[in-house]
């Protein structure tokens, strides 16, 4: 099958513009960075993917949980939810939904530094640069969260409440980072981080054992974990408000643009192309004037512009066209309430001249000029249709001479 012309154009332009920016991004494009988010999705060295497989072989009745908080159990006792550094802001109905699960007797485990956009009561003082490399540290009281010794975590935040009576299980040079109290007739605890429950970290020190410890016995409890607030979401909306799905609905948008963009091009109004003048009025003007220098006919300068104002003036007054020059400007001055004096004076000037065998063009020029200032004042010929500089200036592809 032959490709048209502008077929072999069109695919031409997408190989020039597509083909660089495809190699330039194989080229630029890097490995994703590790996410720092400790998802149970995870697999990476600060994922959660490990904790939460070990809490399943462990016994632990957990499961992930990926709706908004306001559907939690209305009975949450032992019910724990399991907060690891979350990041989606959350509103205000999900806040009341959250304290409103750990005062009937829930318990909340929040990490990282942003629990206090969560958990009520809660004052935390933000890290700006953690350590890359988990610290140990021991613990501040015999509590059954301290029963695994000595943990390591890189804190992201201390611990700055005061407005409710807390423990502080561990802490880093007086500052509390790992801290518990009561909400009504439920608990939270807060970790400073999340390292102790990420796959590169867990195994390490009592790690393991203040997420046990933390938790509960298994059997006993139900574990929510958590990724509601990292982003996921069983609802279709939230699906398609995924990155690679968004990207994906844009590229196809994209594409069917491009569709009918090249469909409109081949089945549209076909139109003639339109054609200039070549010659814009006020070229036409001088190419008489010197047409009529070189025949030295000055008085058909002069008669031309004379009769043509004539027969405006007696086709806007709808009278004769041979009407005597005084009859003429006292029908101007009387109709179209034109007062100006010097116009009978004008027309008696402008024939006399014509009679005049020994005019010169300095004359006829002058009386020409003059009777064209009449003419605009009496707005005989419309402004768009005037020959002057800005109109042969809008013709396309003509452009006016000025000397």
């Amino acid at each position: 099958m032959k490709i048209e012309k502008s077929d072999r154009r069109l695919l031409i332009w997408v190989a020039v513009v597509f083909l660089p920016l495809i190699i330039a991004l194989s080229l630029l494009s890097q490995e994703d960075e590790e996410s720092a988010v400790p998802s149970t999705y995870s697999a990476q060295s600060r994922g959660a993917k490990a904790a939460f497989l070990l809490l399943q072989e462990a016994g632990y009745n957990v499961e992930r949980w990926e709706r908004p908080p306001g559907e939690l159990p209305e009975m949450p006792v032992q019910t724990i939810l399991v907060l690891a550094s979350p990041f989606r802001a959350p509103s205000l109905e999900e806040k009341n939904a959250l304290h409103k699960f750990v005062s009937r007797g829930g318990k909340i485990v929040a990490t990282g530094s942003t629990p206090w956009m969560y958990l009520p009561f809660a004052e935390i003082e933000r890290e700006p640069l953690p350590a890359p490399v988990g610290k140990e540290y021991q613990p501040q009281l015999l509590t059954p969260l301290t029963r695994g010794g000595a943990i390591q975590m890189s804190p992201a935040g201390y611990w700055n409440g005061k407005s409710a009576v807390f423990l502080a299980h561990y802490a880093d040079e007086g500052r509390p980072i790992v801290v518990s109290y009561r909400v009504g007739k439920g608990e939270v605890i807060w970790w400073g981080a999340s390292m102790p429950l990420t796959n590169a970290a867990i195994a390490k020190s009592g790690n393991l054992a203040l997420l046990l410890n933390s938790l509960g016995p298994p059997g006993e409890v139900h574990v929510f974990w958590d990724e509601y607030f990292h982003g996921h979401s069983e609802s279709f909306s939230g699906y398609l408000a995924q990155r690679p799905v968004l990207y994906g609905l844009i590229q196809c948008l994209l594409v069917f643009m491009a569709l009918l963009f090249t469909f409109s091009r081949r089945n549209g109004p076909i139109h003639p192309l339109a054609q200039p003048s070549r010659l814009s009025p006020l070229e036409f003007v001088h190419t008489l004037g010197k047409l009529y220098q070189r025949g030295g006919v000055t008085h058909s300068a002069l008669l031309v512009p004379y009769a043509r104002f004539r027969m405006l003036a007696t086709r806007r007054l709808g009278i004769a066209s041979d009407v005597a020059a005084p009859e003429l400007a006292q029908a101007l001055k009387s109709s179209l309430r034109y007062a100006d004096d010097q116009l009978p004076e004008l027309f008696s000037q402008i024939e006399t001249a014509l009679s005049n065998p020994e005019l010169s063009e300095a004359r006829a020029l002058e009386l020409v000029q003059r009777l064209s200032f009449h003419m605009q004042n009496m707005k005989l010929i419309p402004p768009d249709r005037q020959e002057t500089i800005s109109h042969a200036d809008s013709v396309p592809r003509a452009y006016a001479r000025t000397n």
